[in-house]
């Protein structure tokens, strides 16, 4: 059954993709294949050009437009000793590549390439709780419901994704917005340490006291072009255990026909509310369901307190008529598993963003998705450990979401839907001063250079890829 659904919500043409395909970095063939030859050498069976564990990691990118792509060779590293000895032979061979760790990202080519080395991190899932430390390891092949499940026994969790099936290194090098984030920062203002390959091959350990404090900065939310993650060490949450009811919320659906309403309440809680121990996740999508339009509005607010807290702080959401509502007593883990699964690996995506100060008006003017509530509280604590890559101002703001997923195994996007996105942007303008979130944006929308640590960013990159290699051969974030 033919079908598409649209998350941009304000103005989304549903348009027939038909006449324009997705194209991929592609690689001079003979780099590649020098490259690929040097690490069968050093690496053996670890690296493969065909097979099927070659074509379960080339098919096996959540977005179907990151699919259709053939690696010249795929390394399956296990350490960051054998990560070392990847980039070195991609480097010395001057070859195109790419590097995966969950691979849950919307952008084509960020995890995936064409006659190029392909870095998958499918073998490097450890993950792990010090107690003395309070901190948690995480290797970044590992998907975040498998660290959510595997700590809930030590009622210990990472600041993480709230899709559950998303990468752990996308999210954290990419910022990360978490349901924890109101009250602990953005995923990235927890790391203590992280272990990073560099464009040449030389492994460093990043820290915000060492040396290489302003590598740690900089993949705050810089994303991959400064090197390799190959072990993240982040604050331990004491969230509870799976029996530990300390949460209250769950999940809201409207009719479509209260979102004035809902964009209101949006509107007034991300303005007036500074309480860190409350979180929202707000929604609306448009489907296409062989040529009928089905709509849904949706919430879910989470509380770490008192049922008469989360009662008295949603009050204004709560009043809205609802089609079904789904609240009560909750662990952190059940939170976790709030959100249904993510789209199947058989649709493409396409991502857009903006951020927006609250202000009376805006969000129903915008009619928008947006996806999570970011308070003062969080930018306090983003700045006091050390500042992001990005940089927001202090003061309460909302990161918005734009978001069109295809269906049926669509290959190609058409001019007229390109341009529809495009207008969609410059409709939905961040509000001055804000940055984009990372993940969520289209690579038109050149998101590092929205940071307010910009000019710094640029001059990190350089001390650590003097060559500009990463610019040159791995697709990623634009402006450096």
């Amino acid at each position: 059954m033919a079908r598409d659904r649209c998350l941009f919500v304000f103005a989304c043409g549903l348009l027939v993709a038909s006449s324009i395909t997705i194209v991929h970095a592609t690689s001079p063939s003979n780099s590649s294949k020098n490259a690929c030859q040097l690490l069968a050498q050093s690496l053996g069976s670890k690296v493969q050009s065909d097979g099927a564990q070659y074509n379960t990691s080339a098919q096996g990118a959540w977005n179907f437009f990151n699919q259709l792509d053939r690696p010249t060779c795929i390394v399956f590293p296990q350490n960051a000793s054998d990560v070392s000895v990847a980039m070195e032979a991609i480097y010395n061979s001057d070859s195109h590549y790419a590097v995966r760790g969950g691979g849950h990202s919307a952008m084509p080519g960020w995890n995936t390439i064409q006659d190029g080395v392909l870095i998958d991190f499918s073998l490097m899932k450890s993950f792990s709780y010090d107690a003395e430390q309070d901190s948690i390891s995480i290797e970044p092949g590992v998907l975040w419901n498998e660290v959510y499940d595997g700590l809930q026994s030590q009622g210990v969790s990472p600041v993480g994704g709230r899709e559950t099936g998303v990468g752990v290194s996308g999210l954290l090098l990419g910022g990360g917005l978490s349901y924890l984030s109101s009250a602990h920062g953005f995923a990235c203002d927890n790391y203590r340490a992280i272990d990073v390959v560099l464009p040449s091959g030389e492994l460093v350990t990043a820290t915000r006291t060492n040396q290489y404090s302003d590598l740690l900065r900089a993949l705050k939310g810089g994303g991959s072009r400064f090197g390799i993650a190959t072990r993240f060490e982040v604050n331990a949450i004491h969230t509870g255990t799976s029996a530990d009811k300390i949460w209250f919320g769950g999940s809201v659906i409207y009719p479509n026909s209260s979102s004035s309403e809902m964009l209101k309440a949006l509107d007034n809680f991300i303005y007036s509310n500074r309480d860190s121990k409350a979180v929202i996740l707000m929604g609306f999508s448009y489907e296409n369901v062989a040529g009928a339009i089905s709509t849904l509005a949706y919430a879910t607010p989470f509380y770490n307190g008192t049922w008469a807290e989360f009662n008295r702080t949603f009050a204004e959401f709560l009043a809205i008529p609802a089609i079904t509502t789904t609240l009560g007593p909750l662990s952190y883990n059940d939170i976790t598993k709030i959100l249904p699964p993510d789209a199947a690996e058989s649709e493409g995506h396409l991502y857009g963003a903006s951020s927006l100060y609250p202000s009376q008006g805006l969000f129903e003017e915008a009619f928008i998705h947006w996806s999570n509530f970011s308070a003062q509280s969080q930018i306090d604590i983003s700045n006091a450990n050390g500042g992001t890559a990005f940089s927001p101002p202090n003061g309460a703001y909302a990161a918005v979401q734009l978001a069109k997923d295809f269906f049926v195994g669509v290959t190609s996007v058409s001019p007229e839907l390109r341009d529809g996105i495009k207008l969609l942007f410059s409709q939905i303008p961040r509000s001055p001063g804000l940055p984009l979130y990372l993940n969520e944006s289209d690579e038109t929308q050149d998101a590092l250079k929205t940071y307010n640590w910009y000019q710094q960013l640029k001059k990190v990159y350089e001390k650590y890829d003097p060559t500009r290699f990463n610019v040159r051969r791995l697709f990623g974030p634009n402006g450096l």
